[in-house]
């Protein structure tokens, strides 16, 4: 009698951790792989705060951005709008730009201080539209980094991320070129970012992410012509995603289709 307890308790044992069984974070980095192929097009709303300060000046440099976008994976098409507020101890300075990326071609208009410029356009690389793909960017860059935890809510699930930390520089920053100061004191990523953290929230069933959250401190120093340098810069970037594969045709504005060709280079 007491053999056959102890079965059905084994038994019923394993069909209860069965059912309460959590994703594992090998599963949920292969099925994040599998995701990017299911997403045609999405939406995204995105906030930024950024403080710089250098060691010997007053005051701090603070940048404060917000925008929305929407990106069609599948045409290789985005249409962004970005507000940002540049603040340091001489003035303020806001800025609204409008953008269009349609593969390898970018329209811009700008505002600054309430003042519209002219639209222009120019040729960019086939690689553009990838370095602007927020979620493919995410997605991949939790896939090749350490996943600190894993966490399963009731709708979604929560990836704590130990980011790799060049890739998140440059996701972060949105510099895909290195920072002329890294190479003038010949410094790595490694040395320079403090502070690297990252949060996936990404929603059940169709593990489609729903939010992150992007936290950095880099500290620059080193000898600038014989002088102690020292930069804090502290970021941190919050998006959400929202409206996963609902078609909506991507057209230019009229004014956007005459716009003049901006021939100089751009930094």
């Amino acid at each position: 009698m007491i053999q056959i307890l102890l079965i059905l308790l084994v038994a019923f044992s394993s069909v209860l951790g069965c059912a309460t069984a959590n994703l594992t974070k090998g599963q949920i980095r292969e099925d994040l792989i599998k995701t990017l192929n299911n997403i045609d097009s999405y939406c995204y709303k995105m906030q930024m705060y950024m403080e710089t300060s250098i060691l010997g000046e007053d005051g701090k440099d603070i940048v404060k951005s917000s925008g929305n976008a929407y990106v069609d994976v599948k045409n290789k098409r985005i249409k962004a709008l970005i507000n940002m507020n540049e603040i340091n101890k001489a003035r303020s300075k806001l800025t609204k730009t409008e953008i269009y990326i349609f593969d390898t071609m970018e329209y811009l208009h700008l505002c600054s201080d309430g003042k519209w410029d002219n639209w222009v356009k120019f040729e960019v690389s086939r690689d553009k539209f990838e370095s602007e793909n927020q979620v493919e960017k995410q997605i991949k860059l939790a896939v090749l980094s350490k996943i600190k935890s894993l966490k399963e809510k009731d709708n979604y699930y929560l990836l704590n991320i130990e980011p790799e930390k060049e890739t998140f520089w440059k996701l972060v920053m949105e510099q895909e070129e290195e920072h002329p100061l890294l190479k003038l004191l010949n410094l790595d990523y490694e040395d320079v970012i403090k502070e690297a953290d990252m949060n996936i929230w990404i929603e059940k069933g169709i593990l489609f992410p729903i939010r992150s959250v992007l936290k950095m401190k880099a500290i620059i120093e080193g000898e600038i012509m014989k002088e102690p340098f020292r930069m804090t810069i502290n970021v941190e970037k919050v998006y959400k995603y929202y409206d996963y594969n609902k078609s909506v045709a991507l057209e230019l504005p009229e004014e956007a289709k005459k716009a003049r060709v901006y021939e100089e280079e751009w930094d």
